[in-house]
């Protein structure tokens, strides 16, 4: 037996060396601070203050202030957590593309979807990215069309009552309530007619769930999840994820023997159940659970936790930010009307002026009204700011990010730059993604969908179904505003929304 002197002795020591190690490891963290440039901190809470007593949209003006004053890169301190700020185009490529990146910022465990590509660990993400992949070829994709023109006519019919009124209504609850059964449906595969208010229930609690999680995001003190457990906005959280993740658990329960299954299998996987083959096949939806179930039994991959979280990444990040950019669209169309002339001319060329329904091969022509959501993309992306967890040093343009750091991805700023989108680079104009102005633009001064291996899996599901939408919309309604560019005011609920909302009004084509 060890002498209990000899235990003391070595605990004192290992204590020393990891406590060495920590020091060594934070002194890195500060000579990189002293070297960048950033806002005047204090002990203890760093530039927190600067976010105290503010709402969202000021919050994201402080944000914009604070790179603003300084040039990237520029470091925040938020307690005892150092951030480095980028929104340089070559250092976003670098750290985009970095294995040392490849961990998203542990504030992303906020979203309780922790083996979801969204926010899973990167020894995760890789295993479940590689088998979820061909879940997004384009022959499944094309397969969800049917199911996109059938619920955009219940919107279609939705916004009706409004022509009668001519008065000025926020398009974003309908697009929203929309997009979630679109969602719904091709990841469940049930029909659960959502634009109604079961619909306007999920969307309030997704609403306030982003507001709950940014007001925690600034406060430091709150990020020990033992501590947020102790407060009430913990429990209106719990209720809101209750009502966001009702749908799927309703599924789940009745796949509960598919389930039991899985989660009594041995270490090695049944027998192989084979994808669709032909294009017969693909005539059905390819519905997204039914996909997770057969990797499930094929690779031995995904338990029922992994299967759970993958489906309610894709509802939450699918449904919120295709109706917010879908939403900014038609703003933008109502606001600027020859060009929503242009996409409507361009629509009725493609479609045809008796229009039906949409054809998967229609939406490859549609490429105006692509250039009209691309540049709404870069103005008013969802996500304008990302956050990746260093792993290991990093040497980007002017200095090297030690392991540890979070570095914060400034999207919203590079897809504003001057130096990237010309003098007028904050007025809207899709000529900027004619074909000859992108060929000689900088790679990564448009990243509505991030980039490198860690982009989003659903960019394409995404766009296919705004077009559908759009193209119901258009062919129904003539679109217009009160609002201008100037006047409108962003905010930031994780993420990018226009204060003064979507507001517009509609007449009959």
């Amino acid at each position: 037996m060890i002498d209990a002197s000899v235990v003391f002795v070595l605990s004192i020591a290992i204590s020393a060396l990891c406590w060495t190690a920590w020091r060594l490891h934070k002194w890195k963290h500060y000579k990189l601070s002293a070297d960048l440039a950033g806002p005047r901190d204090f002990p203890l809470i760093g530039s927190a203050h600067l976010f105290l007593g503010k709402n969202t949209g000021e919050q994201f003006r402080c944000i914009l202030d604070i790179t603003k004053a300084h040039r990237s890169p520029c470091r925040v301190w938020l307690g005892p957590k150092l951030f480095v700020f980028i929104d340089n185009a070559d250092d976003l490529q670098t750290v985009l593309n970095a294995g040392q990146c490849l961990e998203k910022a542990d504030v992303y465990r906020f979203f309780q979807c922790e083996t979801g590509l969204f926010s899973a660990p990167a020894p995760v993400w890789k295993v479940h990215r590689k088998h979820l992949s061909p879940c997004f070829n384009a022959k499944i994709l094309a397969s969800f069309v049917a199911i996109f023109n059938a619920k955009s006519t219940i919107l279609v019919e939705q916004l009706r009552g409004y022509v009668e009124r001519g008065a000025l209504f926020n398009v974003y609850e309908y697009i929203a309530k929309c997009t979630l059964d679109m969602v719904c449906a091709t990841t469940l595969g049930t029909n659960m007619q959502l634009q109604n208010e079961q619909g306007d229930e999920y969307i309030a609690a997704i609403e306030r769930a982003s507001e709950l999680l940014n007001h925690r995001l600034y406060k430091v003190w709150l990020h020990p999840e033992w501590i947020y457990r102790l407060t009430s906005d913990y429990k209106v959280q719990q209720q809101c994820y209750a009502t966001a993740y009702k749908m799927s658990r309703r599924v789940l329960a009745l796949k509960g023997a598919e389930l039991a299954k899985i989660r009594n299998r041995s270490t090695v996987p049944v027998a192989k159940l084979e994808a669709p083959t032909t294009t017969d096949e693909y005539r059905k939806p390819q519905i997204y659970i039914d996909q997770l179930f057969r990797l499930a039994k094929e690779t031995g991959v995904f338990d029922e936790r992994a299967i759970r979280d993958e489906i309610d990444t894709i509802i939450l990040g699918g449904n919120e930010t295709s109706a917010l950019t879908l939403s900014h669209v038609v703003l933008m169309l109502a606001i600027h009307q020859d060009v929503q002339r242009r996409v409507y001319e361009e629509m009725v060329t493609v479609v045809g002026s008796s229009f039906g329904e949409v054809e998967n091969d229609h939406l490859a022509q549609l490429t105006y009204m692509e250039m009209v959501m691309k540049e709404t993309m870069r103005l008013f992306p969802v996500g304008p700011i990302i956050a990746r967890q260093c792993t290991d040093d990093l040497r980007i343009s002017t200095t090297t990010i030690p392991s540890g750091v979070t570095v914060v991805l400034g999207i919203y700023n590079v897809q504003r730059s001057e130096q990237h989108w010309g003098p007028a680079a904050n007025a809207f104009d899709p000529d900027n993604f004619l074909p000859e102005r992108t060929a000689h633009r900088h790679p990564y001064c448009f990243l509505p969908f991030s980039a490198g291996p860690r982009n989003c899996i659903g960019y394409r599901y995404g766009l296919m179904s705004m077009k559908v939408m759009l193209c119901h919309l258009l062919a129904a309604y003539r679109f217009s505003t009160d609002l201008t560019m100037d006047q409108l005011a962003l905010k930031l609920d994780i993420t990018l929304k226009i204060a003064n909302k979507h507001m517009v009004r509609i007449v009959p084509r």
